[in-house]
């Protein structure tokens, strides 16, 4: 099964995310499990989390066409123990929620270290992640890979196998694979995703992708930064994404559309899935 569906929001209510995606045509989504820009949210009520589970399946939605996606403002990688308290917190919090929402993976980016000191931010990265699947034993991890600006860690497969690597839990970590990261960090999958696709599978293998961000960019190859295009009007173009809808490797998990406007994500399901 192809689940292929933007990121919709939870305004109003997160109950009101499978129908804002099954509006659209799609057959999986992603979302945030709370307001992605402040520290503190009210706690996710049980009816609330009721009336999701039963959104979902009303419009068809199983957990496994459903990718959640941890706030920005945690950093698993930082070396300063305030802001790394804080994150911890709001990573369990947002880790409930997705069990409570009666979802298995959250997906995360890996955070940013300090200049100088990439090991050790890789392995605060690693325990940061084995605090959370710990405290949720039945929760599964997607480190999403990055573009590589700066410090911020995940802009190589070689990266992301060091933090999994460190892991006590490495059979629920699992990774995100983002087009638009991809090709920032200099994997061209303009010209080459069927190379790039088969780079990961033989490092990580089928089981460790557990989901994609679809997206293309606004940026060049190798720029290290991150911004997002609608489907075949940045610099990778549509071939590519046509070629990831056609691949065995990416049926039965999630594939989100992170992309701008809005106005374009029902014709983007609508060719993907014609792919």
């Amino acid at each position: 099964m192809l689940y292929i569906g933007p990121h919709v929001s939870i305004s109003a209510s997160i109950a009101l995310a499978p129908e804002r995606a099954h509006a659209l045509g799609a057959t999986g989504f992603g979302m945030f499990t709370k307001n992605q820009r402040v520290w503190n949210a009210p706690a996710l009520a049980a009816s609330m989390a009721e009336d999701f589970r039963k959104a979902a399946s009303d419009t068809g939605y199983t957990a496994a066409a459903i990718l959640p996606h941890a706030g920005y403002l945690i950093n698993p990688a930082t070396p300063d123990d305030e802001l790394r308290k804080k994150s911890l917190d709001l990573f369990m919090d947002e880790a409930g929620r997705t069990v409570m929402l009666g979802l298995s993976v959250i997906n995360i980016h890996p955070g940013a270290y300090k200049e100088g000191e990439r090991k050790d931010g890789i392995r605060r990265a690693a325990m940061m992640l084995d605090e959370v699947l710990s405290a949720y034993p039945g929760l599964r991890i997607a480190i999403e890979n990055t573009a590589g600006a700066g410090t911020i860690l995940g802009s190589t497969f070689e990266e992301l196998d060091e933090i999994i690597s460190l892991s006590r839990n490495k059979d629920r970590l699992g990774i995100t694979l983002d087009t638009a990261h991809l090709f920032g960090a200099g994997y061209d999958v303009k010209d080459d995703i069927a190379g790039i696709m088969g780079l990961f599978m033989s490092r990580f293998g089928r089981d460790k992708l557990y989901g994609m961000h679809l997206n293309d960019s606004k940026v060049p190859l190798g720029s290290h930064k991150d911004r997002h295009e609608s489907l075949g009007l940045g610099l990778i173009g549509i071939e590519p994404f046509l070629s990831i809808a056609r691949m065995d490797e990416v049926q039965g998990i999630p594939l989100v559309l992170e992309t701008p406007d809005e106005s374009r994500w029902a014709g983007e399901i609508r060719i993907l899935k014609e792919a």
